[in-house]
């Protein structure tokens, strides 16, 4: 098995930091800059059998694949090593991700959607284990929050994209996914493959990762330990749980918008980018939190969620949808960055490309499960404004539970969620 050290034979520097980010973010704009053209997509293949279930799997179903496939994606990348995956996998998105725009046929861009999906269960699986191996202790915290800064910068600058073209034809915004040939060629001369250590080797860059960080000490585990189950059950949970909240607005907000009177694209995007400014200063603040304190990181994610929600189903008018959607979106630049490094610092370095599979499956079948969530919630509420709402009472009810677990635990981690 590949027990990566945590240094390539150059130091890692700004160069490979901003490849990854750029790396991180082509997948998530297969989501985002799809948002804005939702209804463009739905009145084109609304006459489709079953089109309001398989329409939204336009923006879902790679997700579904990620859920799926990124536990293989992670032996792979123990395996084989994280570059050829990565490049690999960047040159499938590419080429099959644009393919929409050849089609007419809501089935076959459906396959297109699953074979890109194929392709993002290796681009996030290995994106995350270079990072763990480029950067530990203060610059891995550093690096994932402005990850969580500048990917949701890049993402809503897409978004406007995205809408403009979505107003042209509905194809159009498949064609953003020809951003992926850059972002090839950065990360074929910037990414080098981290040195595979012998063991002895693996033992001490273990134990200097233990000295160093104190709060990620699973990942000190020898190299050559079993598969360590407990962690990998929390880790799922707890990822299953807030990624089925973090994708309501992700996918749905859109919709949201439409809900609220607005029906033009350009304007559904441009208010859609607007939202963003709440996940920057999310990911501001995840790099100013205390380390090692997830109930009350997750606390603060799900009260921001809980606000956000009620705001956007109950919203008398526009303007306070918007700054409800601004407190959600806060709430999501805190998620992702907080869940990365907690699950990076749990797992054991000989087990860091199928701990991150882990991580990436579940966080995605929490984006394909939330529409199903939703719909079911629409028909027992009535709406899909009343839905949102209540997904909100819940969310606030236990972030104030959590918060209350954290602060009784203010000297030392939960053990529970450690």
């Amino acid at each position: 098995m590949y027990a990566p050290r945590q240094a390539v034979a150059a130091a890692p520097g700004l160069a490979q930091a901003l490849t990854l980010i750029a790396v991180v973010a082509l997948p998530t704009m297969a989501i985002v800059s799809l948002v804005p053209n939702l209804p463009q997509l739905f009145a084109h293949f609304g006459q489709t059998p079953h089109a309001p279930w398989l329409v939204p799997m336009i923006l879902t179903l790679p997700s579904l694949c990620v859920a799926l496939l990124s536990p293989l994606a992670g032996q792979l990348v123990d395996r084989w090593g994280r570059r050829p995956v990565l490049l690999l996998s960047l040159v499938l998105f590419t080429a099959i991700g644009v393919l929409p725009v050849f089609m007419e046929s809501l089935h076959a861009v459906l396959w297109t959607r699953l074979a890109v999906g194929l392709a993002e269960a290796g681009i996030f699986t290995s994106q995350n284990a270079l990072l763990g191996d480029y950067f530990e202790g203060p610059a891995r915290q550093r690096w994932l929050g402005w990850q969580s800064i500048l990917s949701p910068v890049l993402a809503a600058g897409l978004v406007v994209v995205g809408g403009a073209l979505g107003s042209l034809h509905w194809q159009a915004p498949f064609l953003l996914y020809l951003l992926g040939v850059p972002v090839l060629a950065a990360a074929f001369w910037c990414l080098p493959e981290p040195a595979r250590p012998h063991a002895s080797q693996a033992a001490g860059d273990a134990a200097t990762v233990g000295a160093t960080a104190a709060p990620t000490a699973a990942s000190a585990a020898a190299p050559d330990a079993g598969w360590p189950w407990p962690v990998a059950l929390r880790v799922a949970g707890v990822t299953l749980a807030v990624s089925a909240l973090y994708f309501v607005q992700a996918v749905q907000l859109g919709r949201l918008l439409a809900e609220h009177g607005l029906t033009s694209p350009e304007r559904i995007g441009f208010y859609v980018m607007l939202s963003s400014v709440g996940v920057l200063a999310g990911g501001w603040v995840f790099t100013r939190l205390p380390v090692g304190r997830l109930p009350l990181h997750l606390a603060l994610v799900l009260g921001c969620y809980g606000l956000g929600f009620l705001g956007l189903g109950g919203a008398p008018a526009l303007a306070s949808a918007l700054a409800a959607a601004l407190v959600a979106q806060f709430g999501n630049g805190v998620a992702i960055p907080a869940l990365i490094a907690w699950a990076l610092g749990r797992f054991p370095l000989a087990h860091r490309g199928r701990g991150m599979g882990l991580w990436s499956s579940c966080f995605f079948a929490g984006s394909f499960l939330s529409p199903l969530m939703l719909q079911a919630l629409q028909a027992a509420t009535g709406g899909l404004l009343p839905a949102v709402a209540w997904l909100g009472a819940c969310s606030l009810g236990v972030a104030v539970a959590l918060a209350a677990v954290g602060w009784r635990a203010k000297a030392a981690p939960t053990p529970a969620l450690r």
